[in-house]
């Protein structure tokens, strides 16, 4: 039996999921691992591309997200250590063998994150270095696993998940979050890997682990922005999942009895995403009330003058003809998405 299990989620990737996963079946690692390949129900060539792989193919019974959809592959998994593969990115020859090595190292050990490098669409190099690289590249190894538990409870930019994110199913309690994310209120639109990473790092007498070597690109294209709101129903549904996933995290905090400080972060994020929710959701006076609730948080972001811009412009013009004048002006190329 392999000694991991390497989880993909697919929709709609038939250009891109190949080439995810002929990078784990080229793996450099002497423990081939079980790789499951789940199709968020693909209306394009993606299940044709999967099954001429030798990969476990699973196809879920309606498009429900990413969460649930790796839960699917999750559930099914035969080993402890579990590994994510978005199908649109690649992992590097020695991504397996650098993890496993870590996890075999230290068994206290219940997740592992690392470094990236950017492709675009073609699989070409995009010269761009990586938050990872800026914060965790500048620590010592010995205060790695403590900033990335203080990155993941405070929501930092700082910490990669996706791809890069790797836990040992034993020490994360996977069952319990299991049981647990299919009893959240709207799973099928929630990210899958914040809420993960929040449950492990709330977790007391673990330990998480870093890499500081980029095991994998990261592919830039159209479709896999999370931010994009060039349209308010893109916008909408984008803003949803976020506040969703913040919900989320949330009440792990709650059920962890973690700090009030952490809390009360997430709980102002959440007052945030409601109000921009509204705002493209034409809902004018509640909007303007939200606005008004958020400007403390805002000006301590130091979002202030971009986040007035955006209020004014979508209370004047609407939500679509913002939506289509962002996508033209870089005035508002740049606004934050949550």
């Amino acid at each position: 039996m392999s000694s991991s299990t390497v989880i993909i989620t697919c929709y709609n990737l038939e250009r891109f999921i190949g080439a995810a996963i002929e990078s784990v079946l080229g793996q450099d690692y002497v423990d081939k691992p079980e790789i499951i390949v789940v199709d968020d129900c693909s209306t394009d060539g993606s299940e044709l591309v999967i099954r001429s792989y030798p990969v476990k193919y699973v196809r879920t019974d309606r498009n429900c997200g990413s969460l649930l959809a790796m839960l699917a592959g999750l559930e099914i998994a035969s080993n402890d250590i579990i590994c994510l593969l978005d199908g649109d990115d690649i992992w590097r020859e020695d991504k397996l063998k650098e993890v496993s090595e870590r996890f075999v190292r230290n068994p206290r050990i219940a997740f592992i994150t690392h470094d990236l490098a950017f492709i675009d669409s073609s699989g070409e190099p995009v010269h761009r270095v990586s938050r990872p690289q800026q914060v965790l590249g500048a620590s010592s190894p010995g205060e790695r696993g403590e900033r990335i538990r203080q990155g993941i409870l405070q929501h930092g930019d700082y910490i990669w998940l996706g791809s890069a994110l790797s836990f040992r199913r034993s020490l994360a309690r996977a069952e319990e979050f299991i049981a647990w994310a299919r009893s959240l209120p709207d799973p099928a639109n929630t990210y899958q890997d914040w809420p993960l990473a929040f449950w492990i790092a709330a977790l007391p007498d673990v330990e998480l682990g870093y890499v500081a070597e980029k095991l994998f690109n990261y592919r830039l294209h159209g479709s896999n922005h999370s931010g994009d709101a060039s349209t308010p129903v893109k916008a909408i549904r984008n803003f949803r999942r976020t506040r969703n996933t913040i919900a989320a995290m949330r009440e792990i905090a709650s059920m962890r009895r973690l700090s009030s400080e952490i809390e009360e972060a997430l709980s102002e994020r959440l007052r945030f995403l409601d109000y921009v929710l509204d705002l493209y959701s034409g809902r004018k006076g509640r909007a303007a009330l939200g606005w008004l609730r958020n400007l403390a948080y805002v000006r301590r972001k130091r979002i202030f003058w971009k986040e007035a811009a955006r209020f004014i412009a979508i209370q004047l013009w609407g939500p679509t003809r913002f939506a289509n004048a962002s996508a033209r002006r870089s005035m508002f190329r740049n606004l934050p998405a949550s």
